[in-house]
């Protein structure tokens, strides 16, 4: 049975329409009231797919494990390999703020004979918070944000992201924050920034990773550290060109065509144009936070 579930994310509210038991428990500590307006629509669908042509049209724009098709002001984002389990199309409109996500026709039942259906719907609950944030950070560029992979906390009523590729150690260095002077960690995996009246706000997230790590949480930005590894703990100046690169590098959200292009660059400007952007060569020492809250502190002094 269909029920709606209101949560606000980022300042979105979202409105999330199908059987609850698809849905995440992460997304219950974003829950809101019932009475506030939704901006976006997410609806989980166990009807049939919409007629649309499956063929291996040159329309079809592959995209690693999907391929994309656009119809007017319509995308249809097509798993070709999942045909038993999980999501097989997701259909989305109005620039990512109404999502479908049709779950496939076919149960696998071998799957569930083989490891019963509490495992098949957390399967299931994996599966749909992945695309769902897959969405939700593709729209929120619509709404003068983007997502960085980071792991985030709150200093000192500020803001401080730490970005790196996986195993660099942003979520170490974020965790000796924590360990060793008790700041709170915003998101382990990621956030989003949005400009908000020329301010820069970033927020904690429902999609953390493995790290589990998130509170329901904004606060402004200020600093953005661009991690990486060396015995010696230093600051490294980063030029123009190498904080846009950093920036565009560092985004889970996608540019399916040139519309969403142009808004990735504008929200790149706006972080250019608010915050602190920094490089930091650091090892995993005690050390490594003091040299860093030690320039930060400077700098605002």
């Amino acid at each position: 049975m269909n029920e709606v579930f209101k949560m606000r994310i980022a300042d979105i509210v979202v409105d999330v329409i199908g059987n609850p038991d698809y849905l995440h428990e992460r997304y219950r500590d974003f829950e809101c009231p019932e009475n506030e307006d939704a901006k976006v629509k997410m609806t989980f669908s166990e009807g049939p797919l919409p007629h649309i042509p499956f063929s291996f049209s040159r329309k079809w724009t592959k995209m690693g494990i999907f391929r994309i098709y656009r119809k007017g002001n319509t995308w249809y984002q097509f798993f070709p390999y999942q045909k038993h389990r999980g999501v097989r199309l997701v259909e989305i409109s109005d620039n990512f703020h109404d999502v479908t996500f049709y779950l496939c026709d076919k149960l696998d039942s071998r799957f569930v004979r083989d490891y019963g259906r509490d495992k098949y719907l957390e399967s299931m609950k994996g599966i749909l918070l992945n695309l769902m944030q897959e969405a939700f950070f593709n729209m929120i560029l619509f709404e003068d944000g983007m997502s960085i992979h980071s792991a985030s906390l709150i200093y000192n009523d500020r803001g401080i992201i730490f970005s790196a590729p996986s195993g660099t150690g942003k979520s170490t260095q974020s965790n000796m924050w924590h360990d060793m002077y008790g700041y709170e960690i915003l998101d382990g995996d990621t956030t989003i920034c949005r400009n908000i009246d020329g301010k820069l706000m970033i927020y904690g997230l429902p999609w953390c990773g493995t790290s589990n790590l998130y509170v329901n949480k904004s606060i402004p930005l200020d600093t953005i550290v661009f991690l990486s590894q060396d015995k010696e703990n230093h600051i490294i100046e980063l030029n123009m060109m190498q904080q846009i690169q950093y920036l565009y590098a560092s985004s889970f959200s996608e540019t399916w065509d040139d519309e969403m292009a142009q808004l990735r660059t504008k929200a790149v400007e706006h972080i250019l144009n608010g915050a602190q952007i920094v490089g930091y060569a650091c090892n995993m020492e005690k050390e490594a936070v003091d040299t860093l809250r030690n320039y930060i502190d400077n700098r605002l002094a």
